[in-house]
């Protein structure tokens, strides 16, 4: 006769059912996290993390009481989450690749196509689910452990890099101190004006084969002095911005943190907390920012006053309070169709803003310094030349949007001078306008992950030759001159009309790529 065993069970079972679909949903966020945990904190995490396993919980139990197999429901819903989750990646990929010509000139892009062939294959994998007769559990439980595995992994690595990030965030001042005291009745307004990727009138003509002479003509008629053969010190914004603002080289960077340090938190600081702002603070001026959509001169930016444009963007035809890095992180998903234009909508705004307040500046009370970083005509390109939505907007330099660099810099052109033009006449007294670069653009490096292959001699020069213009209320240049770079720019300024004797530092042009944030290589002869 046989004994009976007795199974012991626990009294209380986790529903390890629901772990695919939760974790399906984890894993996109950490990922994004991760990639991008240089210019994100931790604070990021929250919303997204609560409502998507919030949403995966719900719809897995229900989907459990709906068709009575925890399994199926299980697997369903993970599918779809996995589907979610996944399109906007894959539209990003095919962006430029899956078109379909109809007659009259229609095009078909990639989300006219992906949109009714992801809602096909939905529902076939849903029916094939459905009227499977295994019980799926071994599925169940290889995704699992799967997923942990995963999940766990970018867990530890998060963990570790914000460790890394605490490290990385002291950063090293060197403080300059006031030689002299003038007179706080002559100190006019400084205004710092940053046009995103604008190349040097040289590139423009011999790379993009546009004549922006014009644009030229008319600064200097304006009174502008123009460099002709201006570069950056360096060729990304993260650390071309602190060079600029805190008068000096970098080389302390790779020295404390190494040539790959898991986040660029230390350049930031330095442009949130710069020399240039706490100098100019001891001589009575109010700081006013008007912020960007770029992490380092957003709100972030340690200023007296800042300006933005309305935070609430408009999704599905509603106004939804989003943070752009949610909508950034939305366009990796199913949501991506919707979102897109909500992003370029952003930056648009921002950009129309600024340029609708910055004459307004000189009419406040008090000696200003303002900073304003307008992200055109660095991509997305969201403006055509006549300031219309673009259509089928790029997110990187790439050698197949010349034409639509292009537009969006005749744009930008068009909008700065009236707004030069403004701040000098509405100016009590005669300013300081800086306007200039940070870099300048990389058609023919190409997008992020094409610099490697595409590096070349060419492609430093467009990168490393920026528009670089000054005006000056004496209209006296004679400390400026053709191969300047910005790393001078406040030097000059604060020896001119501060009184200060700071000694003007080599010209020299570094680069680096987006692997290694701080190696920097000495490119000063590539001209």
């Amino acid at each position: 006769m046989k004994r009976k065993t007795k199974s012991i069970s626990l009294p209380l079972k986790f529903p390890y059912f629901i772990l695919p679909p939760v974790l399906t949903a984890i894993f996109p966020i950490l990922s994004f996290y991760s990639k991008n945990i240089s210019e994100l904190s931790l604070k990021f995490l929250g919303k997204p993390l609560l409502y998507s396993i919030a949403a995966t919980t719900v719809a897995t139990l229900f989907a459990s009481a709906l068709i009575k197999n925890k399994n199926k429901a299980s697997l369903i819903v993970f599918l779809l989450a996995f589907i979610f989750f996944s399109y906007g990646h894959l539209s990003q990929a095919l962006n430029s690749k899956l078109f379909i010509q109809l007659p009259r000139g229609i095009v078909l892009g990639p989300d006219k196509i992906l949109l009714p062939t992801t809602a096909l294959l939905s529902i076939f994998l849903i029916i094939k689910t459905l009227r499977s007769k295994k019980t799926l559990a071994q599925i169940i439980s290889f995704i699992s452990v799967s997923l942990l595995i995963i999940v766990g992994y970018l867990t530890c690595t998060i963990i570790k890099n914000e460790y890394k990030k605490k490290g990385n965030s002291s950063t090293t001042t060197i403080s300059l101190q006031n030689k002299t005291s003038v007179s706080q009745e002559t100190m006019p307004d400084i205004y710092y004006i940053i046009l995103d990727g604008y190349a040097r009138q040289d590139i423009l003509k011999s790379i993009y084969h546009y004549d922006n002479s014009w644009f030229v003509n008319s600064l200097r008629k304006m009174g502008f002095y123009v460099a002709d053969a201006a570069r950056p010190n360096y060729i990304h914004t993260y650390i071309s911005l602190p060079s600029t603002l805190n008068m000096r080289y970098l080389d302390d960077l790779p020295q404390k943190y190494g040539i790959n340090p898991v986040s660029n938190i230390a350049a930031r600081q330095l442009i949130y907390d710069n020399e240039v702002t706490r100098k100019l603070r001891t001589y009575g001026y109010t700081i006013i920012n008007f912020a960007s959509t770029w992490e380092g001169t957003n709100e972030s930016y340690q200023a007296d006053v800042t300006y933005k444009s309305d935070e609430y963007f408009k999704v599905l035809g509603r106004n939804i309070a989003l943070d752009e890095t949610t909508i950034v992180f939305l366009q990796t998903t199913l949501l991506s169709p919707f979102i897109k234009e909500v992003w370029f909508d952003a930056i648009r705004a921002r950009t129309l803003a600024t340029l609708q307040k910055l004459p307004t500046v000189p009419l406040l009370k008090g000696k200003k310094f303002t900073i304003a970083h307008i992200i055109p005509p660095h991509p997305p390109y969201v403006f055509t030349a006549e300031g219309n939505p673009a259509p089928g907007t790029e997110l990187e330099f790439s050698r197949e949007s010349t034409d639509k660099y292009i537009d969006q810099l005749i744009f930008i052109s068009n909008q700065i001078l009236p707004v030069l033009q403004k701040i000098i006449k509405n100016s009590p007294n005669p300013p300081i306008i800086i306007l200039q670069s940070d870099h300048g653009p990389s058609s023919l490096f190409g997008r992020s992950n094409e610099w490697s292959k595409n590096y070349s001699e060419e492609g430093i020069k467009e990168r490393s030759s920026i528009l670089y213009a000054v005006y000056l209320p004496d209209k006296n240049y004679r400390q400026f001159y053709d191969s300047i770079t910005p790393v001078n720019s406040f030097r000059i300024v604060f020896n001119k009309y501060f009184e200060e004797d700071f000694p003007l530092l080599p010209d020299k042009t570094f680069y680096t790529d987006f692997e290694k944030l701080y190696e920097f290589k000495d490119i000063t002869s590539i001209k």
